[in-house]
Formats: C-alpha cells, structure tokens, sequence
C-alpha cells in the first residue's frame, strides 16, 4: 500500500503563509469583511457645539453615519 502524503518543508510553509499573509494586508478592508459592513471603530466621533442654523443642518447629515457623543447649545 502506498500512502500519498505531500511532505512540505519549513521553507516552503513560511514562504506560502508569508505570501497568504502579505496578500491580506494588501486587500482593503471592504474586500475581506464583505460590501456595505462599516466597522464601529470607523465612525467618528462628533460633539457638536451651537446647534441653531447651519449646526442643525450638519448634525442632520451625520447622525445616521457617525456616532454624536455630545451636544452643547448656549441661550
């Protein structure tokens, strides 16, 4: 009987794990984690100071996408 078993050297598993993981850090993000996913860690974090006119027009357009940590008006 014979067995067909691929012995494989220590050279060549650090150059194929060394090609694997160079080949993972050239990939973007979007690539390994799948399309349209946004880690957390992404979005920014917003404290929004004056929010009467044009503030209030910008925190309207952020705050689907960033996370708002704190608001601050002055009467």
């Amino acid at each position: 009987m014979k067995e067909n078993s691929k012995n494989i050297t220590r050279r060549s598993f650090i150059e194929r794990t060394g090609a694997v993981a160079a080949g993972l850090t050239i990939l973007p993000g979007s690539v390994i984690s799948g399309f349209g996913h946004r880690a957390p860690s992404d979005k920014l974090n917003i404290a929004v100071v004056g929010i009467g006119g044009m503030g209030n027009s910008n925190l309207r357009a952020v705050k689907g996408t960033e996370n708002i940590v704190a608001l601050c008006d002055v009467d």
